[in-house]
């Protein structure tokens, strides 16, 4: 059986064709075809064809070989959904308010313009609605506890 047809053989996959010449300038290796420990060269004649040569991909555009290139981000859908937040987590519920508007310009631009950011952009609308709601009835409630105080507080001066 001949070493070609032997699967058990690792040097079928590994012979090649080596350089005749001497060693570069300066290599610390010697040379010459057997026992050498220059660097091999692949050829084209080897099992698998020759080697894929380094560099940029033929497709390449721009971004990764195969996959298209993303839409950016709409920056005031970015920028609503943080106003939104604050003005939900702190008492500046007109920060709410601006996250509001800055959503409805941010839908506008997205559809307009192909933009990513449709989820954020509803997201601030949906944190700044509830957000302002929940302080401007936190206020109102604050408000008329003040105006029940005192009411009751006048009513049992003025009755004695």
């Amino acid at each position: 059986m001949s070493s070609q047809n032997n699967w058990n053989n690792p040097d079928m996959y590994y012979q090649q064709e080596r350089p005749q010449s001497g060693p570069a300038f300066n290599s610390p290796y010697p040379s010459g075809s057997n026992g050498s420990y220059a660097p091999a060269s692949y050829h084209s004649g080897s099992a698998y064809g020759a080697p894929a040569a380094y560099g940029a991909h033929p497709n390449y555009a721009g971004s990764a070989a195969g996959y298209p290139m993303l839409p950016p981000n709409n920056t005031l859908a970015i920028i609503a959904l943080v106003a939104s937040i604050f003005g939900f987590v702190s008492s500046i519920f007109i920060a709410g308010i601006a996250g509001i508007v800055m959503g409805h310009i941010a839908l506008k631009q997205i559809r307009e313009r192909g933009e990513r950011g449709e989820g954020m952009a509803k997201g601030a609308l949906w944190v700044g609605y509830i957000g302002t709601a929940l302080w401007v009835l936190f206020w109102i409630v604050y408000v008329l506890i003040f105006v029940l105080i005192l009411g009751g507080a006048f009513f049992a001066a003025g009755v004695s």
